[in-house]
């Protein structure tokens, strides 16, 4: 096994022991993804969203099962990942009608 397996097993063990949903994708996809998921939660957790009820965020970060949209987002932060996955209520609720 090698470093970055280990790292993403390790990954894995903390998403199953924390109720967090499995991801999808190829065998090699999901072991990446389960590592690039725990650094976006991670820095999520580490960082200051005083607007948001946190863990209604959380869960609206956790509802993505695509190990793609993990590794696709890899670079940008914690809030592109939340972003796409809002519903269009939450989007209504969270963001103004009328953007200047």
């Amino acid at each position: 096994m090698g470093e970055y397996d280990a790292i993403n097993a390790h990954n894995a063990a903390k998403a199953r022991s924390a109720g967090w949903p499995e991801l999808t994708g190829s065998p090699g996809q999901v072991g990446w993804a389960t590592t690039v998921r725990q650094n976006k939660i991670d820095e999520f957790d580490a960082g200051e969203t005083a607007e948001l009820d946190r863990s209604q965020a959380r869960a609206v970060l956790l509802r993505e099962t695509r190990a793609a949209a993990w590794i696709d987002n890899r670079a940008h932060p914690w809030a592109m990942v939340w972003l796409i996955n809002l519903t269009d209520d939450e989007r209504a609720t969270l963001l103004p009608e009328n953007p200047k």
